[in-house]
């Protein structure tokens, strides 16, 4: 923040009346960050950190044009193209913005994740009005913020909001309802409302399978987050067997996305990357890795199951990039795989090609 300076308020430089409210919490500002190209405010100066770190610091170049009053000079035309040129500028903004939040939120970083979804609501109310469709997936993206935060009344607020759009809007899309009724599921989940939380992660999955088939990556976390009610409710059967499905739609995933046998090059694996945003993987990383320890204290790291686990774990670090990680899995799946099936088994075969290819990069590469 080497030219970003965060002060005290002068209440007394605002007429009655104008005192500057808080851009993140809407209350009455005690400070004012300020950068070279523009001058905002917050209730607090960690707020005003939070803000700066959150989206500002990436942002603020744009944000001084986009909040000065145009002048009412030019022609009609001029006018146009100058509104024009502004929309676009926000539209671009809206997708910075979320695509930060996002990231923010998969990096388990919640607080941060905040001002971006906040920006880009602001974006599209100036671009849609109050109520627009256009809001819901930033309403979403506040509502998993605060429900990481533990704020659950304002997560459901968010979630109100995010609902009271989908019926106000026509058309909304599959998926977006899916996400919908993913963070509620999630949100009941954690206020330990089990019935309330399957009822809406059924809606979950049926809009998701509407969307991108019952098989996809996209729809896997809605049987992740049925399952781990399933296993807090002690019904263990019921939380292995969807504990699986996801397993298996992943594992599938990687072996028919690449478009070749894996065995041929980790190079195939590298390139699917490219298909999945990172918040993906992070939310695969995050599935596989709790699935694997499930199945390892459940049924025993030799297990043939946990060895599955394992080795699609392994392709999901390899195309994160942690090839040290993607080792380690790897390496471990084959001896599971060797164990059960032979060393002449298919899968066996697979891991032992993955595993070779990963050990023979340089070292530098595994780190």
């Amino acid at each position: 923040m080497a030219e970003v300076e965060i002060r005290a308020l002068n209440t007394l430089a605002f007429p009655k009346g104008k005192h500057p409210r808080c851009d993140l919490t809407g209350v009455p500002a005690t400070v004012q960050l300020e950068t070279p190209q523009v001058t905002l405010y917050y209730a607090t100066r960690e707020h005003a950190e939070q803000a700066w770190h959150g989206i500002i610091n990436k942002i603020a170049p744009l944000l001084g044009p986009l909040r000065s009053q145009a002048g009412m000079i030019g022609s009609e035309e001029d006018r146009a193209k100058r509104e024009y040129t502004l929309n676009m500028s926000k539209r671009a903004l809206v997708d910075l913005c979320s695509q930060e939040a996002a990231q923010f939120l998969a990096d388990g970083r919640y607080a941060l994740a905040i001002p971006g979804a906040i920006q880009a609501i602001t974006f599209l109310k100036d671009l849609f009005g109050e109520g627009a469709g256009e809001l819901i997936p930033p309403y979403l993206l506040l509502a998993e913020a605060n429900l990481g935060l533990g704020r659950f009344q304002q997560a459901e607020e968010f979630l109100s909001l995010a609902n009271w759009s989908v019926l106000k809007s026509s058309g909304c899309p599959n998926a977006v309802r899916s996400q919908l009724h993913r963070n509620f599921g999630k949100l009941y989940s954690a206020q330990g409302k089990h019935a309330e939380a399957l009822g809406e992660l059924t809606k979950d999955v049926y809009w998701s399978s509407l969307e991108f088939g019952p098989e996809h990556v996209n729809t896997s976390a809605g049987y992740y987050h049925m399952a781990s009610i399933f296993y807090a409710q002690h019904r263990i059967e019921n939380a292995l067997a969807l504990y699986d499905k996801v397993v298996d739609i992943w594992y599938k995933f990687l072996i028919a996305a690449t478009g070749r046998p894996p065995q041929d090059s980790t190079e195939a694996h590298l390139d699917l990357a490219a298909t999945l945003a990172p918040t993906q993987l992070t939310e695969a990383h995050d599935m596989l890795g709790f699935i694997l320890q499930t199945r390892a204290k459940l049924l025993g790291q030799g297990h043939i199951a946990t060895g599955e686990a394992r080795y699609t774990l392994g392709l999901v670090l390899l195309l994160q990039g942690k090839a040290a990680e993607a080792q380690e899995c790897v390496g471990g799946a084959a001896e599971v795989y060797a164990k059960h099936l032979g060393a002449e088994h298919q899968a066996t075969r697979r891991a032992m090609a993955v595993l070779k290819q990963l050990t023979s990069r340089p070292e530098n590469d595994l780190n």
